[in-house]
């Protein structure tokens, strides 16, 4: 199993987003089945002067853009 996570990573969304940890690809790896939880990726700009804003560059998978 370890051989296997050393080569193969986790699963590539197409949507992008940040896999928070690694026990559900592993229980995924050996039982086929396994909850992975995945995150956006957020940016924050600045604009106007001092303004921010929270820009969200990738959404996981499977996620309602609207």
């Amino acid at each position: 199993m370890e051989e296997l996570m050393e080569e193969i990573k986790g699963p590539d969304f197409p949507s992008g987003g940040i896999i928070l940890g690694r026990n559900g690809i592993k229980e995924a790896y050996a039982t086929g089945k396994g909850k992975i939880v995945v995150r956006a990726v957020t940016d924050i700009e600045i604009y106007d002067g001092n303004k921010q804003r929270i820009v969200v560059t990738e959404l996981p998978y499977q996620v309602n853009k609207a």
